[in-house]
């Protein structure tokens, strides 16, 4: 056959594949048709990427990984060709609706989140097993089937995305059902929802507090999966977990060991280990293979397309004070620092060439489509050519920090906090004496994920950078974007 350029209805692919419809996608870069196999005469969904070759390749080897699972909440991946000027995977067609239209209509009952997230984890289970990343997981990418099945759509596999961001995605899908919300630490396209409401330390406002009828253990479970300081389980021990909760009602292990605290203390976060204590509970329990759950849903009007291509009440402590008398003051919580671009700039010390100093000001400007990039280093120490590079903010004055949030594009970084009293200049030498001579504020963080928290220190400071010493992967090399930054002070 001859190659197709530009994909239009009636286009036959690999000799088999008619196209029928373009249901999702545009530009070219990703698109989502719904086909017909005319060797069997049944209906496909084709999802088109281009270019193909190298950049298709991790999509391909996804699509061979998603069609040896076997498992009934992933769909079935037919075929996967790449044709050089573009590639394409075929898969089943799935009539129903994406848990998209679902959420936008209405939550879902508890019981039916556990059991649907915990079906989804199951599939994703597979993928790691299979050495794969899935890095779409979103209301989008999941259908609910007619037939009563939820189906997550192919795995997209791409640079960057690893196991831990795909519990990531679970935990904010769980978030998405119980609450109609898609928590924004954890980035993901188009989801259709609105954003999660957060707390005065940008911290997203717990379930339960959003809809009382959450379990309080479910609650705590999701805002772990949230947390970025905390490191979470595997997809098929979440799978586990989320069955005991369904089993018991909710009153799960965490509920029957006594942890009845408030899902989230009313201080800055500080690295709370309750997943630790999840993680121990599932250890016990022998993964007998991936389990499935037949759900029943309510049709929908969506098409099937899965991939068309996201506060704290203030509190108070009541005393006496030396007269005798009661005193009422209010907690004062973290507040985030208002930043202009000329609070901050790039640190490159020798012998960098001071060459990556813009885009800065895309750090603040609340678009995770916008950020500040390096320049591509073939190895992940910038080359060997220097000890890092880092943004500096200037907070105006001494400021007690209580963390940093860093929003990036690609997770892998080695990441941490530096902090300094005074600015040793715009230049060169000053980059040098911040990288030899500042004070570590935060440890660095190894292998960070796309969205990292750190927290602050003790002591007032007006100065800090944002330091990183490892660049992840990326197309043709080693580079980092960094698409927002955040910083809470006292």
């Amino acid at each position: 056959m001859s190659t197709v350029e530009v994909p239009s209805v009636g286009d036959l692919l690999a000799e088999r594949y008619r196209l029928e419809e373009h249901v999702g996608g545009t530009g070219g870069h990703r698109q989502l048709w719904r086909g017909v196999d005319v060797l069997l005469h049944r209906s496909v969904a084709v999802v088109l990427s281009s270019p193909g070759g190298e950049s298709a390749s991790p999509t391909m080897t996804a699509a061979v990984a998603a069609s040896r699972t076997h498992v009934d909440s992933m769909v079935d991946v037919y075929d996967a060709v790449d044709e050089g000027r573009f590639a394409y995977v075929v898969r089943e067609w799935v009539n129903g609706s994406s848990l998209r239209g679902v959420l936008a209509q209405q939550a879902l009952a508890p019981s039916h989140a556990i059991e649907l997230v915990a079906s989804v984890a199951d599939a994703v289970a597979a993928l790691h097993e299979g050495g794969v990343t899935h890095g779409n997981l979103q209301p989008g990418s999941i259908l609910l089937s007619e037939d009563d099945r939820v189906m997550v759509t192919e795995p997209r596999n791409e640079p960057g995305h690893t196991p831990v961001g795909d519990v990531r995605a679970l935990g904010a899908t769980l978030y998405a059902c119980l609450t109609g919300a898609w928590p924004r630490v954890v980035p993901a396209e188009n989801t259709g929802l609105a954003d999660a409401r957060v707390d005065d330390w940008g911290r997203v406002i717990d379930a339960a507090t959003i809809e009382p009828a959450v379990p309080a253990s479910l609650s705590r479970l999701t805002a772990d999966l949230l947390d970025t300081a905390e490191a979470p389980p595997s997809a098929a021990e979440l799978a586990v977990e989320l069955r005991r909760l369904a089993e018991t009602g909710g009153a799960g292990p965490l509920e029957a060991m006594g942890t009845g605290a408030p899902a989230r203390a009313e201080a800055p976060p500080a690295g709370m280990k309750r997943l630790a204590l999840i993680a121990a509970i599932v250890a016990a329990v022998v993964f007998l293979g991936v389990v499935t759950s037949t759900l029943v849903w309510g049709g929908g009007d969506d098409p099937a397309s899965g991939d068309d291509n996201l506060g704290l009440t203030d509190t108070a402590d009541t005393g006496e004070d030396d007269d005798g008398g009661e005193t009422e003051t209010d907690a004062a919580g973290p507040t985030e620092a208002e930043l202009s671009p000329e609070d901050i700039r790039v640190v490159d010390p020798p012998p960098g060439s001071r060459t990556e100093l813009e885009g800065t000001e895309q750090v603040i400007d609340d678009n995770a489509a916008t950020g500040w990039s390096t320049d591509t280093y073939n190895s992940p120490e910038f080359g060997n050519l220097k000890p890092g590079m880092g943004i500096l903010v200037d907070l105006g004055e001494e400021v007690e920090v209580a963390s940093v949030r860093i929003q990036m594009t690609s997770a892998g970084a080695t990441v941490g906090l530096l902090s300094g009293s005074e600015d040793p200049g715009n230049d060169s030498d000053g980059d040098g004496t911040i990288a030899e001579d500042w004070s570590v504020m935060a440890e660095p963080v190894e292998d960070a994920d796309t969205n990292v928290e750190l927290q602050g220190g003790e002591e007032a400071t007006r100065y800090l950078v944002i330091w990183v010493t490892k660049l992840p992967t990326s197309q043709g090399g080693y580079k980092l974007t960094v698409s927002d930054i955040n910083v809470f002070v006292r």
